[in-house]
């Protein structure tokens, strides 16, 4: 499109399309008055007007994104110890990205999925009362050795987001946001090994509350890279299902 303008510039007006090849990439600015072409001046519409010629940056776009971090668990009761490690927060989708003010302010929408792993304290693990269906914590037998006990749940996630960056390439930025989790799965894992036998128990239906949101922030750096934060101020488990206590991630983003 833009060679099409040059073109019929050239056949115009050489010295008009040479201004006009001198502007940003994003817009192309088009100017026919009516004394610098050879027109009848009884003609109304060429007098003390202009034509604009305007061609659109892109505003939307679309991107995969992809992120790796660490997780636990906030404001859970002193005996439900989580460990950082081997625990983590892994996630991927794609997000729309609106910018109709320029390419330094976007706002995006997006969908994807996530998945958050918790490694607790091997001295203890879950259990859910048959008759309640309340999620609380036991203490391994002594003959059962390398002990191991998680937690997992899976996530349809949908990401709202507002990004702005500080320079023109784009490089340092900051978002905020909120991640809407619709938690589809969710179990607990207990692993140990028993008279030389290894065993693996997994519960689910642990009653993990349905939909929660995450508050986002995230520190974008040269190279496509951001620092992630994401907490959720709703608690875990449905109400009387389980101890109280806070999902909180961190990591790297793609």
């Amino acid at each position: 499109m833009k060679q099409i303008i040059f073109a019929a510039l050239l056949l115009m007006c050489p010295a008009m399309a040479v201004n006009a090849a001198e502007l940003s990439n994003d817009t192309v600015v088009i100017e026919k008055v009516a004394d610098v072409v050879n027109l009848d001046s009884d003609d109304d519409f060429w007098k003390d007007k202009h034509v604009m010629i305007k061609s659109k940056s892109q505003k939307w776009d679309v991107d995969p994104y992809m992120y790796l971090g660490f997780n636990t668990m906030l404001g859970a009761p002193s005996e439900y110890k989580f460990n950082l490690w081997p625990s983590f927060d892994l996630g991927f989708g794609l997000l729309g990205e609106w910018m109709p003010y320029g390419k330094k302010n976007v706002w995006g929408l997006g969908i994807g999925i996530d998945w958050r792993y918790y490694r607790m304290d091997d001295a203890t693990y879950w259990e859910k009362d048959l008759t309640t269906g309340v999620m609380g914590l036991t203490d391994y037998q002594v003959l059962q050795s390398d002990r191991r006990t998680s937690l997992s749940e899976f996530s349809l996630q949908v990401p709202v987001t507002y990004t702005h960056f500080f320079d023109k390439e784009l490089d340092w930025g900051v978002t905020l946001g909120a991640i809407v989790n619709f938690n589809t799965g969710a179990h607990v894992t207990r692993e140990f090994t028993y008279q030389d036998e290894d065993y693996e128990v997994e519960t689910g239906s642990i009653h993990q509350r349905p939909v929660t949101v995450d508050g986002l922030l995230m520190v974008h750096t040269p190279g496509d890279v951001a620092i992630y934060c994401r907490y959720c101020p709703m608690k875990f488990f449905r109400d009387g299902y389980g101890p109280k206590m806070n999902q909180l991630s961190f990591g790297i983003y793609f």
